[in-house]
């Protein structure tokens, strides 16, 4: 056995040294760029989840537009309407819309003839409608626009209602359902994305329409919370996009896409928070 001299020892333990620094600098940087795709995997699971459940409110609310579609386009309603309205066959109109809340679980379901505005709902018929009180309606006939959908929120009852309205392209049917959108609302509170953050439905133009905050729905906006620029891009209409904050960088923001409403959903959370998804 040949006998290692001091010197060659001492080269022999700095070889052995700086192997080791080699291997440890080089298994640093093998981990340090997969940070980053952590956080990009973590942020495009809750997109992916916040798509589901838009995708979820999107097929009921495109159900809800079929229904209204049928109820302002029916036949028989109309051979009614074109015949003066007369009383004695008003139950044309009633049994069909009360069959309507009966079938599928509505709250309302209302007809308007939009020459006369005659308006009824399942119960019998409500009254004419007036400019100076039923301002939704002489709008909606203005806007020249085919589908209304709107949130009300009844907070002495607690309840939250959808209302999908549809008028005839061509003719003078008005219809309009409701149902209770609390449904939704239990959804986005036992979403496991509802543990890390804070999720709400915005409209078309950013106004929050449904939120676990009654004081917040319907008197807040994208906007107003997150400034004009973010607001703009989760407001594109496109199935999901995402931002962060620009004065807080831990803040994350994303929306989804609801197709048959051009609204969406918006997930608010923070960048630690997102992470625990994964």
């Amino acid at each position: 056995m040949l006998k290692q001299t001091p010197h060659k020892s001492t080269i022999s333990s700095v070889i052995i040294f700086l192997s080791i620094i080699l291997q440890s600098y080089s298994a640093l940087a093998l981990q340090k760029p997969l940070e980053q795709p952590v956080l990009e995997a973590t942020e495009l699971d809750s997109t992916l989840s916040l798509q589901n459940i838009a995708l979820k409110i999107d097929k009921r609310i495109a159900n809800m537009k079929i229904l209204a579609n049928t109820i302002a386009n029916d036949t028989h309603i109309h051979q009614w309407v074109d015949a003066g309205h007369p009383e004695v066959q008003e139950k044309i109109l009633l049994e069909k819309l009360a069959y309507v809340v009966g079938e599928y679980e509505l709250t309302s379901a209302s007809f308007a003839d939009t020459q006369s505005n005659k308006y009824w709902n399942h119960e019998g018929f409500l009254r004419v409608l007036d400019p100076k009180i039923d301002t939704w309606y002489f709008n909606y006939l203005a806007s020249n626009q085919q589908d209304l959908i709107s949130v009300y929120h009844d907070k002495n009852k607690h309840r939250v209602d959808l209302y999908v309205n549809y008028r005839q392209e061509n003719g003078l049917g008005l219809s309009g359902i409701a149902t209770s959108f609390d449904g939704v609302v239990s959804m986005l509170s036992n979403s496991e994305l509802n543990q890390f953050g804070e999720l709400f439905i915005v409209d078309s133009l950013g106004k929050i329409q449904v939120h676990n905050d009654p004081d917040i729905a319907g008197s807040s906006s994208l906007e107003a919370k997150f400034g004009s620029d973010i607001a703009t891009v989760l407001l594109r209409k496109q199935a999901a996009n995402e931002v962060r904050h620009e004065q807080d960088k831990n803040m994350y923001l994303a929306s989804a896409l609801i197709p048959s409403m051009s609204w969406f959903v918006v997930f608010q959370s923070k960048i630690n928070h997102v992470d625990q998804l994964q």
